[in-house]
């Protein structure tokens, strides 16, 4: 009995906070700016949104954006510019929806580009 019960409140702390509304809350609460994507030459940034009355995330714009500017092939990619960490449970929801369809690209890489378009 003792352990059905560490197990239901275990499975508890991973699952609640990684439910629709209250998962946008703590993202809103801890996580506002952390997740940031952009293109290798940084031409392009954007930065994930946890406001109550934002649609969500959406590659809509860099699609856009790629129309209009018609960048070279290697800046019409997105990269994340956030590591992934497993501990972090409350963000798990958001890691299998969008992060893990992006490859990870060091802040730094695309900084340096940019200074060198300068």
């Amino acid at each position: 009995m003792k352990k059905k019960t560490i197990l239901i409140v275990f499975i508890s702390i991973l699952l609640v906070p990684n439910l629709p509304i209250i998962n946008k809350y703590i993202a809103h609460r801890l996580d506002e700016g952390h997740f940031r994507y952009a293109n290798l030459d940084g031409s392009f940034i954007i930065t994930q949104n946890f406001s109550f009355k934002s649609p969500g995330f959406s590659t809509f714009s860099f699609e856009h954006f790629i129309k209009e500017t018609s960048p070279a092939k290697e800046n019409q990619k997105l990269y994340r510019l956030y590591k992934i960490n497993p501990l972090c449970f409350w963000r798990w929801k958001n890691y299998i929806v969008n992060g893990v369809h992006f490859d990870y690209m060091d802040w730094e890489v695309i900084d340096k580009n940019m200074q060198k378009k300068r």
